[in-house]
Parts: C-alpha cells; structure tokens; sequence
C-alpha cells in the first residue's frame, strides 16, 4: 500500500491569508514552576488560526454556524478511509487568467474521463495539479490556480461531500465567479491546500482527514493522507 501525505507543512515565515488571519510563529515556552527535576521544553503556537496550513471548512464558513454546522460535529466515520475519486491536470495545459491557471469545465470533462467507475453521491472529490510544490514558494498564494464557475457547477450537480484541492483558492480573488456560494449553499465542505497529489497515480484512492478537535469551528486545521 503506497501512503501519500498531503498536509501542507507549518512552521515560521510560511504563507498566510493576510488580514485578519495571523502569521503563524512557533515559540518556546520556559520550564513550569510546578514541575522539579523535569526540564521539559515546549512550544506555543502563536498565530494558529482555522485556515492556518490545510484545513476542512464547510457551510459555517459562508452563513455561520448558527445557521449551520461546526465542523467538529462530521463524525470522523465519514472522513477516514473512504473513497475519492481524482481528477488530475497539467498545470501547463491549462488556460490562463493573469498569472493564475484556469480549471475549465472543458478540463474538468477531460479528467474525469480517465476516472474508473461510477462517481456515487456524497463522495470525495480531488482536484489534482500539483501546484502544492510550490508550498514553499511566494507565489503560492499570487498564482494559484482556481476554477471557472461552470466548472464548479459541474462538480457541484455531482453532489459530493467534500471538493479537495492543491489550490488556496477554488474563486479568483481577483475577479470571483460566486463560486464559494454554490459550493457551501449545496452543503459541500473544502479541504486545501494540499500537497503531493502529483504522487496519485491512480484516480480512485482513500483518503484519511483527521480535523482537530476543536469545538464550535468554522473550520479546523487538519491532516489529510491517502493511500493507494
């Protein structure tokens, strides 16, 4: 069994959303009073927030949670070791808004032909470029890659649970499409951005996202594995 993790790394000076999201810092934290004969040494992190390296964020997100659900409340049943289904792309055939490569509905079509098998509903669905090598890049978030809306119409008709992407962003920022509306108002969930989906060879593998626990969320940091 080939094990793939797609957690994006955090650690200092890495990116971030900007305003009002916080920098992520890692910060040593002196020894406890309470403790005698022990030197533990341990860390805060100061900046962590809900969108802090790769996270699952879902209809909370757009309308609150008072009108929907915090993410803590998906039983973990239907996060771990199921099915998703990968539509994958080359960056460099892709079209070209500015410096942000375009996912068509005309691409997604063309990847979804190689998908073996029906696509039931409430599924898991991955959108692979492998623009998470440039995690480590400044233009990670500049030049990320999005979606047009029909084609996140086309993926949203298919009704699935969650949309997984290696993008920060599914909308272009610099011009959006209203496509973050049509997937929270169809009560599908996000999980981004990842990392190594170029290493998926197969388009129908398990996934394995394991949110943090934290209560009455909009969204939580988590890690994300896949096994083929």
């Amino acid at each position: 069994m080939k094990i793939i993790d797609a957690s994006g790394p955090i650690y200092d000076g890495m990116w971030s959303y900007g305003d009002p999201f916080p920098d992520f810092k890692l910060v040593d934290l002196k020894e406890p009073a309470w403790v005698e004969g022990f030197h533990p040494k341990s860390n805060a992190f100061e900046g962590f927030s809900m969108l802090t390296g790769t996270y699952i964020d879902g209809p909370a997100h757009s309308i609150g949670i008072e009108k929907s659900y915090p993410m803590s409340d998906i039983p973990i049943e239907k996060l771990f070791g199921v099915d998703a289904f990968v539509y994958k792309f080359d960056l460099n055939e892709l079209k070209k808004e500015g410096k942000r490569p375009v996912v068509t509905l005309e691409a997604v079509k063309k990847a979804e032909k190689n998908i073996t098998g029906n696509i039931p509903e409430r599924s898991v669905l991955v959108l692979a470029t492998g623009w998470g090598s440039h995690w480590n890049e400044k233009d990670f978030l500049t030049d990320a890659w999005f979606c047009e809306r029909d084609a996140v119409k086309y993926l949203v008709n298919k009704k699935p649970f969650i949309l997984a992407l290696d993008s920060a962003y599914i909308d272009c920022l610099e011009n959006e499409r209203g496509s973050w509306e049509i997937i929270y108002d169809n009560d599908v969930s996000l999980v981004a951005p990842l990392v190594n989906l170029d290493k998926l060879t197969k388009t129908v593998v398990k996934i394995y996202i394991c949110p943090l626990k934290i209560m009455n969320t909009t969204g939580l940091p988590c890690r994300v594995i896949f096994s083929e």
